[in-house]
């Protein structure tokens, strides 16, 4: 909610499309998300209204008092059947093929040990991930360890990205450059994060321990992950050309299943109005260039 609620007020402020300003999008796990809703044709102020239906949905409360609960240890906390549902109201039957912008959406695949990417057609060489439905893209990509369940694609079993993009920063670079034949000094890069959190670390993290690395541990995975791919991409692209929009909040403020949608917007709107001067100065001028599919679709259009 937080980054669809940066976009949709860069575009109210600024009087911009988001959709037409930028040639590749990618996003992983809930950027997965949104990144599919712009293939699809959406605006982020409807994507961030969708939302809120979508995590009412796809995170009751009812659950949310079962993380303690004995079950917790032999399932996920959250079924996938509401989260099918409430992209299937916001995605409908489209494929990856139908999104009229490109697109490149991580998962990661747990039987293969190894990367998922989903890509839409914009190269010749891309044969595959087209025929997939958004929907089914955007279940591989947001399936987080614990919360949700695997999600079976194409015969493969995949969970959330952010196992190993959670920012895919240098994903896009390397698409843009390896890919798609561009300059890297022509590459100008937007990374919308989803909050940032500040506190110290227990001490207890100290000694080593397993149970004292048990609560901080993943969190401070996800956001080492996240700082190292930042510093590559810039590092890459140069920081004149890599511009971050985040907020920080106290350590503990939020969940992933559990945030205030008002505060969230109010986060997202102090952090787009501090960022509108860089936007028009770095992405203002930018048309991106229409996008189709690098063939024709097949007829039969199945595997």
């Amino acid at each position: 909610m937080f980054s669809a609620h940066v976009l949709a007020h860069l575009e109210s402020d600024l009087g911009v499309s988001i959709r037409d300003t930028f040639d590749l999008i990618t996003g992983t796990s809930t950027g997965g998300i949104i990144a599919l809703g712009l293939g699809a044709g959406l605006r982020p102020a409807e994507i961030a209204s969708h939302y809120v239906e979508l995590t009412k949905a796809v995170f009751p409360r009812s659950r949310r008092r079962m993380w303690r609960s004995p079950a917790r240890l032999l399932g996920a906390k959250y079924q996938q059947a509401p989260l099918r549902g409430a992209l299937e109201a916001i995605l409908g039957d489209r494929l990856l093929y139908d999104s009229d912008k490109r697109l490149v959406i991580p998962s990661y695949d747990v039987q293969a040990g190894g990367v998922h990417i989903f890509k839409t057609p914009h190269h010749p060489r891309l044969r595959r991930d087209w025929k997939h439905q958004m929907v089914d893209v955007g279940l591989a990509t947001s399936a987080a360890p614990t919360y949700l369940p695997v999600a079976k694609v194409g015969g493969h079993r995949l969970v959330d990205g952010g196992v190993w993009a959670n920012n895919p920063s240098v994903v896009g670079i390397a698409e843009a450059v390896s890919v798609l034949g561009v300059p890297l000094e022509a590459v100008r890069v937007l990374n919308v994060g989803t909050l940032e959190t500040v506190g110290p670390k227990p001490r207890s993290i100290d000694r080593g321990g397993a149970a004292a690395w048990a609560r901080p541990g993943l969190s401070m995975l996800v956001e080492a992950a996240s700082r190292g791919a930042q510093g590559l991409a810039e590092h890459l692209v140069t920081p004149r050309r890599f511009s971050r929009i985040d907020a920080l909040v106290p350590e503990g403020t939020y969940a992933l299943d559990d945030a205030d949608p008002e505060e969230l917007s109010g986060w997202a709107a102090g952090a787009s109005r501090h960022f509108s001067p860089e936007f028009t100065e770095r992405f203002g001028g930018h048309t991106a260039l229409s996008y189709k599919p690098a063939f024709d679709k097949p007829a039969d259009g199945g595997f």
